[in-house]
């Protein structure tokens, strides 16, 4: 389903160039589990914002369903995000001053779906990451492992076949991680 061959991300600052990583090749198939590891500041954030159409690679290819996106434009990224990746950030990429509702809802707004045919799916979505009781607080007022739920919840709702974690359980205690990694396996 993805694959990258060779593909390799720099970075340009006046006269320097550094390495996100170089020479990558990896095949990722439908229904496979995946953990990329390595030390802080080894490439791994980097190479997930490639997977994903974030963030563009220099060298080499990568293929979705055997089609090159060396030639892809933003828009195309864009529509390959929309249909492909479900992205749960390190950061949480939360709008504080929408509720988890909003958040979950607004990702589907964006994929183009109307509001009057998301809410089931919303608040299935809200009581699978156990914040049901929170669905209309903002998420201002959240714990750190409850944004990351809702971070979590934000990209299952999207049902696409790729879902692209970066410290996905960074903020969770055990037994909510291990309830994560449940919920997305």
């Amino acid at each position: 389903m993805l694959e990258l061959k060779n593909v390799s991300k720099f970075y340009y600052q006046q006269d320097t160039v550094a390495s996100g990583f170089s020479k990558i090749n990896l095949k990722l198939n439908r229904g496979e589990f995946v953990a990329i590891t390595g030390e802080s500041g080894s490439g791994k954030s980097t190479l997930l914002n490639v997977l994903s159409g974030l963030d563009t690679y220099e060298e080499g290819e990568m293929y979705i369903n055997g089609q090159e996106t060396s030639g892809y434009s933003e828009t195309d990224f864009e529509a390959y995000r929309k249909k492909y990746i479900g992205n749960i950030f390190q950061s949480f990429n939360l709008v504080n001053s929408y509720t988890v509702y909003q958040n979950i809802e607004l990702v589907l707004l964006i994929n183009g779906f109307k509001k009057s045919e998301v809410k089931h799916k919303i608040l299935e979505v809200i009581e699978k990451v156990d914040l049901l009781k929170y669905k209309n607080t903002k998420a201002s007022k959240l714990s750190g492992g409850q944004k990351q739920r809702v971070a979590i919840a934000r990209a299952l709702v999207k049902e696409t076949p790729i879902l692209v974690a970066d410290e996905p359980t960074g903020n969770l205690d055990s037994k909510a991680a291990r309830k994560y990694y449940e919920i997305i396996t």
